[in-house]
């Protein structure tokens, strides 16, 4: 909390304190020295849950119900002008609360980098692992982790299906929900996993930099048409032709699905010139390197590619656009033409 003042001296923190059915070391000391010299910061101590701790076989179990029954107190705290939540790992079920408040939530991981991105990919080694990890010495690898094997994880997740490895597989499952992760590290002691998180390689689900090698800057052929951007299926063919041909990583928009089938004209056997199309120019697809715009020269595109440096190449479709294109291609020079047929079609070519 006094690192994020810190950053943002502004902000007003409250730190929510459970109330646990067991006895633990006081803080009310640390907490009234705390107050004294930081006013920013408050903390607020949530109502005790009645829970018989004699009754649960660990500690985990208990601190399981704890979270979940608190969820309703912690929603009751919530409700003022609050802007954002930071949670503890375990206490994934105020994810929910958040979601209903339409604010963000952050994990605070009180661990390394590296042991978060192990985390996130826990849930899914859980799922297609059938074997209780303590048994298993298979050696698993990880996007910029040393390899690992199952029987060097968690002592709580080594027995499959008791309370406290579903307790921990339930927190690390959520993790990847939350806006973001504030973690206990920093950048130059763990650069690579720090770096793999930011771009999403170390989470389930996230890009693959396994399948898809490094994209130089400026080498995407992005085509978007804005939302009124219809084409037929023979300008839709050329298109796709002329892609194929010209050898570039593109980004296509296809705002219409074809007539039957929206991946008519795509598939292996439709057209003989396209057979294996999405095949052939898989890799150029879904990357933010943008060299060239193909555009509609609708206005809010038209800004967009201005503000990032993109130079533009002009297909004008509907509404006001043909005056926007006496201000690029005339005034300003900012794009370059398209050449259309007697008939409107562009070619391939």
């Amino acid at each position: 909390a006094k690192l994020i003042l810190t950053h943002h001296p502004s902000f007003t923190l409250i730190i929510l304190i459970t109330t646990p059915p067991f006895k633990v070391g006081s803080t009310a000391s640390y907490i009234a020295a705390f107050l004294a010299t930081t006013p920013s910061i408050s903390f607020h101590q949530l109502p005790p849950i009645p829970l018989d701790s004699a009754s649960y076989d660990s500690p985990d179990a208990l601190t399981s119900d704890l979270v979940n029954l608190n969820n309703v107190h912690v929603q009751v705290a919530l409700t003022s002008t609050l802007r954002s939540l930071c949670i503890d790992l375990f206490c994934y079920p105020a994810l929910e609360i958040a979601t209903h408040l339409g604010i963000p939530a952050y994990n605070f991981f009180t661990s390394n980098a590296s042991c978060l991105a192990l985390y996130l990919h826990l849930p899914s080694i859980y799922r297609n692992t059938t074997d209780n990890f303590k048994d298993v010495d298979t050696v698993f690898h990880l996007p910029c982790l040393p390899p690992t094997t199952l029987n060097h994880l968690p002592d709580t997740t080594l027995l499959k299906n008791t309370i406290e490895c579903d307790f921990l597989i339930n927190c690390t499952a959520h993790l990847a929900k939350s806006a973001g992760n504030i973690i206990n590290t920093f950048e130059t002691l763990e650069p690579k996993v720090v770096k793999a998180l930011s771009l999403g390689f170390s989470i389930p689900d996230g890009p693959n930099q396994t399948q898809t090698p490094p994209i130089s800057a400026r080498s995407v052929v992005f085509l978007c048409f804005g939302s009124m951007g219809l084409f037929s299926k023979d300008q839709m063919m050329e298109i796709a032709v002329g892609l194929e041909r010209s050898g570039q990583r593109f980004l296509w928009v296809v705002s219409n699905p074809l007539p039957n089938n929206n991946k008519q004209g795509f598939s292996k056997g439709s057209h003989p010139s396209l057979e294996g199309f999405l095949d052939r120019t898989s890799g150029g697809v879904g990357h933010d390197s943008v060299g060239g715009f193909v555009t509609h020269c609708g206005w809010n595109s038209v800004l967009e590619s201005i503000c990032t440096g993109v130079p533009m190449v002009a297909w004008l479709l509907y509404a006001k656009q043909k005056l926007n294109k006496i201000l690029l291609l005339e005034e300003l020079k900012l794009a370059l033409p398209v050449n259309e047929s007697e008939n409107g079609l562009v070619s391939a070519e």
